[in-house]
């Protein structure tokens, strides 16, 4: 796990050693552990490696501080936090002993293990026991397609010095970051964006469509986008190659749909074959030479993370026992407010796991001392204070001394966590089944506590006619406010082109979200994470369960009004029925409100002169909602929590730009 940047003047011209270490500099806290640098000719061949100031006293190269001028167009830079393979042996950029191949590598590919004896029954030899090499060798043997065989998150790039290309690719879901930025002569590509902004790389301008996306809370209207309009990312599932005189982007994975509803009594295979793609995905995850806990919310997905973690650690021989402990150490946020704190449902699971419990508790106080790093870290204004929590969890991981986490991102776009029955019932309707239509509706109402006539209107309202959709959109006041009119019809028009298509049908929808929210939230805990030089992963993205999953039918991810059916159902006997079958569970959840009310003194300070975000809000608004005595609802402060992160967000980069 590493932060990694480069820079390659395709014209030939030599690149900037100082400018690849500010870069190197920028990244420091996603690597702290060694430093290194690569830099070539790619004309005559000649090849450069150096150290860093960071770099440990086993590493025996020169101080890239004592380079002079080189005559050298590509730069490679990495900061690394050591996870495999704690010696030497793993610095980076490494290199191949023939000089060929050079990568360098942000992330890590589980399934290394089983990649490194197929690749030694094939003759190849490895002097390090990380994954890096392993990377190098399967790219030797399978070419670009070897991506294909990784099951893992990573960014990385290769220089190929015999076909002088250099391949970059980026993990199915996008889990780990990869921005780049191409003109005619330079292409460069960072971990994060401030690395190319904040070196001088690229100069900072706006993207003005994202940034409105953002104010009116809806997902990036664009894969690919930032909100620096010369900045890109490779999207994920995508690969990359670069040389003189080629630039390729290529889709390697998608992840596979079965839009079908299914039957209406679901089968009991598909949550055993769940539970056992889930388990092994835990279990691959656990690797590593570091210390490693586990995120509990109390929620269904954490929960099923640390009890399987902890039926491995008894079950299985070859889970690092000297990495987790003898009781596993789990990590909570916790709030005084009873209508976000989960405590009691953690609790649950730490007594039958005995489970050595952390919690921190975020407060409104800790939320403004920190906000300005918070969002520095982010590069882009986060879209909730629930990001915030995150942030106080990883921090606390960090405190006592673990590296590595593994949480439940990824559940909800896959198994429909976000309550999206108007649309599962809006598919059923769609096959004119009026006795299950009903049945169902009625299971929703019940399991959820909502009148039916509520559900049966949100049901409705997805089947207006465009015009009539989009007017109604317009209309909501609580999402909307304050945003100018011009904007807020614009970003609504953008979200409407991307997810109107897929209004009635369950899959598809769940789809859309792993493409376009999914991205967001990766993003958001990439940042939280390394900010503290911690490695968060994901077992509901393994590709394996990921793909599994999303080719059932509809009927597994909501049944009876339940949303992820066919989890509860696999994880039925090993959790508490209070955890599995809970009907108040709400996502990852901060006492917003009450947050976002403390912070208006604040929030009206920064909207007082010259607010940056004045082209897109409506300031007279602005000001009159964050002077006003009257306490926020729950979506008034969602969209006021938009308005001030955004506000401070434009701050920072322009104080970095100046």
């Amino acid at each position: 796990m590493c932060g990694i940047a480069g820079i390659f003047n395709l014209d030939g011209a030599p690149v900037a050693i100082s400018q690849l270490q500010r870069m190197a500099d920028l990244l420091h806290h996603r690597g702290p552990d060694d430093e290194g640098y690569a830099l070539f000719n790619t004309s005559t061949g000649e090849a450069f490696h150096f150290c860093g100031p960071d770099s440990p006293p086993g590493v025996k190269l020169p101080d890239i501080r004592s380079a002079k001028s080189l005559k050298a167009n590509l730069g490679l830079a990495e900061r690394r936090l050591a996870i495999l393979d704690l010696s030497p042996a793993g610095h980076t950029p490494m290199t191949t002993p023939d000089g060929r191949l050079t990568i360098c590598f942000n992330g890590e590919v589980y399934n290394y293990v089983e990649l490194r004896a197929e690749l030694k029954s094939l003759g190849y030899t490895f002097s390090s026991t990380g994954d890096t090499e392993v990377i190098l060798a399967a790219y030797r043997q399978w070419g670009t397609g070897c991506v294909e065989r990784f099951n893992g998150m990573w960014a990385f790039a290769i220089w190929d010095a015999h076909q002088r290309i250099l391949f970059c690719s980026r993990d199915r879901f996008g889990v780990k970051p990869f921005y780049y930025t191409k003109t005619a002569t330079q292409f460069a590509f960072a971990s994060e964006p401030k690395a190319l902004w904040a070196s001088g790389v690229v100069a900072v301008d706006l993207d003005e469509a994202l940034l409105e996306d953002f104010l009116a809370g809806y997902e990036s209207s664009r894969l690919d986008g930032t909100m620096f309009r010369h900045i890109q990312q490779l999207p994920g599932g995508h690969l990359l190659v670069v040389s003189e005189d080629r630039f390729e982007v290529r889709r390697f994975w998608s992840l596979p749909v079965n839009p079908d509803l299914g039957p209406e009594q679901p089968e009991a295979e598909p949550a055993r074959r769940t539970l056992e793609l889930l388990r092994d995905a835990v279990r691959l995850r656990l690797r590593s030479d570091v210390p490693v806990g586990t995120c509990l919310s109390g929620g269904l997905d954490s929960s099923s993370i640390v009890v399987l973690v902890n039926q491995l650690m008894q079950q299985e021989h070859d889970i690092p026992r000297a990495q987790i402990g003898e009781h596993q150490k789990t990590f909570t946020a916790a709030y005084d407010d009873p209508v976000a704190d989960e405590r009691r449902f953690a609790q649950l699971i730490v007594q039958q796991t005995g489970a050595t419990w952390h919690v921190t508790f975020p407060t409104a106080d800790t939320l403004q001392a920190d906000l300005e790093a918070f969002i520095w870290h982010h590069d882009e204004p986060p879209i909730s204070t629930s990001l915030y929590a995150q942030w106080c969890v990883m921090r606390l991981v960090r405190e006592q001394g673990v590296t590595v986490v593994l949480d439940g991102q990824g559940s909800d776009e896959l198994l429909a966590g976000y309550l999206p029955f108007d649309i599962y019932l809006s598919q059923i309707l769609s096959t004119h089944d009026w006795s299950r239509f009903w049945r169902e509706l009625r299971e929703v109402a019940r399991v959820n506590s909502r009148p039916i006539r509520e559900v049966l209107m949100r049901m409705l309202a997805l089947r207006l006619p465009e015009g009539a959709r989009r007017r109604v959109q317009t209309l909501r006041r609580a999402r909307m406010l304050g945003l100018k009119p011009d904007v807020a019809a614009r970003a609504t028009r953008r979200h409407q082109e991307l997810f109107d298509a897929n209004r009635s049908n369950l899959p598809l929808h769940l789809a859309d979200l792993a493409a376009y929210n999914l991205p967001r939230l990766l993003r958001a805990e990439d940042r939280s994470s390394m900010a503290f030089s911690v490695e968060a992963r994901t077992p509901f993205l393994d590709f394996r369960l990921a793909e599994y999953v999303s080719q059932l039918p509809a009927v597994y991810r909501i049944h009876k009004g339940w949303t992820k059916y066919v989890l509860r159902q696999a994880m039925s006997q090993l959790l508490p029925e209070a955890v599995v079958w809970r009907r108040d569970k709400k996502g990852f959840t901060t006492p917003e409100a009450g947050w976002v009310e403390a912070l208006k003194p604040a929030g009206l300070a920064l909207f007082a002169d010259k607010p940056r975000s004045e082209p897109w809000l409506d300031l007279h608004l602005v000001r009159k909602v964050l002077s006003s005595q009257q306490p926020l609802n729950s979506q008034q402060a969602a969209t006021v929590w938009r308005w001030i992160a955004a506000e401070q967000w434009l701050r920072l980069t322009e104080k970095q730009r100046s």
